[in-house]
């Protein structure tokens, strides 16, 4: 049997993030285009979500707007954590440090001393299975391995809020979609044991259902353009085929519904 969710998981515990009628439009007057209506949301610590839809309909935009990089047009976003985290699909690093300076940097930033530093940097690097790879610069790695430095910088970002009693939260933003697809599953693996040993809530944005399934504890559709909640699943204790072919099915009829207005 699919396991449906018609509105958020209700829970006791503080939200890791919550969204309120966030509405997001960009332009004035008759050009102005409507990105995200009336969007409701609430993560809890430590849970996974999947941001699924097909492209166009805010998920990056709404990404946007809870790590602080956009504000909404109205709405409201209350996070529990001052320091959400970003990994997107390009790795990003700064090709002139090696990986665990990468990784050092929001550390840095937060002002944690040298020796600090190199040893919370030589912690993520090995939970990320990059030890002994913190000398290298990011040409000498391979895109997988790209992408686990940046994992490690995205988590570094969290620890601040960890340190501080508040939940970490890491929002991602198709962070594999570059990847071939046998590094995407590896990393897909990794990513899950990562959670799971951190106990951060993530975001993740993708447009594959399949990533979605595999990943998340939840997974949140958004119709097209612009993005509304339309329907929700539990991943948790779910028949993975039924559920993919089930939210298959009204990705469909949203993308169908959209190309049809």
């Amino acid at each position: 049997m699919t396991a449906t969710l018609e509105n958020a998981a209700e829970s006791t515990v503080d939200p890791a993030v919550t969204l309120s009628a966030v509405r997001k439009s960009f332009g004035h007057g008759s050009n102005s285009v409507l990105a995200l209506d009336g969007v409701d949301l609430r993560v809890v610590p430590g849970e996974f979500v999947c941001l699924l839809g097909a492209s166009g309909c805010g998920k990056s935009t709404l990404l946007n707007l809870v790590a602080g990089l956009d504000a909404p047009t109205s709405g409201s976003i209350e996070l529990s954590t001052s320091r959400p985290a970003v990994m997107f699909q390009e790795a990003a690093l700064m090709p002139w440090l090696t990986a665990a300076r990468n990784v050092e940097l929001p550390l840095r930033l937060a002002g944690l001393k040298r020796g600090e530093r190199r040893e919370k940097a030589g912690e993520l690097l090995s939970l990320v299975r990059l030890e002994g790879a913190g000398h290298k610069r990011p040409h000498e790695l391979s895109g997988g391995m790209r992408q686990r430095v940046a994992l490690a910088r995205a988590l570094a970002s969290t620890l601040g809020s960890a340190e501080e009693g508040t939940p970490g939260l890491l929002l991602m933003d198709e962070p594999f979609a570059a990847l071939d697809a046998i590094t995407r599953d590896v990393l897909q693996a990794e990513l899950v044991r990562v959670w799971r040993e951190t106990n951060t809530a993530i975001v993740f944005v993708t447009h594959d259902v399949r990533e979605a399934v595999r990943l998340a504890q939840r997974v949140v559709l958004l119709s097209s353009r612009p993005g509304r909640v339309v329907r929700e699943w539990s991943t948790v204790d779910g028949d993975e085929p039924a559920l993919i072919n089930d939210i298959t099915s009204h990705l469909r009829e949203v993308i169908s519904g959209h190309a049809a207005a």
